[in-house]
């Protein structure tokens, strides 16, 4: 499959994890085959395919909006779009929290078997996420579209944080997935927290028709701050006051947490899968 020289040794230690994330990049081809093969897998002999990602996505934005917009003050076409990136942009980033829970113990035969690096499991995963994020998006786009909306040149101040989601996406799958894999409960407490995200995180809602203890909870909830770097100039309108620095401090502090954290556990994997 892979011409790539992998030593399981030199896997140990902070060297050790930036050795597995580096060689486990090499081989692209690996873990792009494997997350390509899962995606057909997940949707094999059913009748629509690869298009259930779509219409999956397109039925809840269109019953939100249709159900939700009466509740909001804003434009209607603003909701739509409001609705629309956002939930793409929660969609991305808690559903690599969720499968990072997973992302070892879904592999577990090959971690036993073989001496491939752990972070191909990663990538594989981040790969199919990626796959589903740039459906979604794209319809995104089509459904504004059609609705009459029209970005403005500040669009483009969007694509960093794109960066910042794909940074983020390989702490947070590391380090949920080892913590989720030592401790079973990790993935049950994910679940309830994440359902719990979505209704304090301001996308059936916006922060402007909501005060005292709600608009607090969302500017403490983290999400708030990594859809808003994304949505917000793709709006045209400001972004949250500190958004990027307080996504920046916790992409910083997620990365130094999971390298620590990574360099004492990881070489315990295989006797916890």
């Amino acid at each position: 499959m892979t011409d790539v020289k992998f030593s399981a040794a030199k896997r140990v230690g902070v060297k050790g994890v930036f050795y597995d994330l580096y060689h486990g990049f090499k081989m692209g081809p690996l873990w792009q085959n494997f997350a390509l093969d899962e995606i057909q897998n997940r949707y094999r002999r059913s009748v629509l395919g690869l298009a259930w990602i779509g219409v999956s996505y397109l039925f809840f934005v269109l019953v939100i909006v249709l159900f939700f917009r009466g509740l909001s003050a804003a434009d209607p076409l603003m909701f739509l779009v409001h609705v629309s990136i956002g939930f793409t942009a929660f969609t991305f980033m808690v559903g690599n929290i969720t499968d990072g829970c997973d992302v070892y113990r879904s592999a577990t035969a090959w971690i036993k078997s073989t001496s491939l690096p752990y972070s191909i499991y990663i990538y594989k995963s981040i790969f199919r996420s990626i796959f589903t994020f740039v459906i979604q998006i794209i319809l995104a786009f089509a459904v504004i579209f059609i609705a009459g909306w029209r970005p403005q040149i500040g669009a483009l101040m969007a694509l960093p944080a794109l960066l910042v989601y794909l940074v983020n996406a390989i702490w947070i799958q590391m380090l949920f997935g080892l913590f989720a894999t030592r401790y079973r409960d990790i993935s049950h407490l994910v679940s309830t927290v994440t359902r719990l995200l979505f209704f304090a995180t301001p996308i059936l809602w916006t922060l402007g028709q909501r005060g005292g203890m709600v608009q607090k909870i969302a500017y403490i909830n983290p999400m708030t701050h990594y859809i808003e770097i994304f949505r917000a100039p793709i709006m045209g309108t400001p972004i949250i006051p500190h958004s990027w620095i307080i996504v920046i401090g916790l992409t910083l502090f997620g990365w130094a947490i999971t390298i620590i954290a990574s360099s004492f556990m990881s070489k315990r994997l295989p006797f916890w899968i």
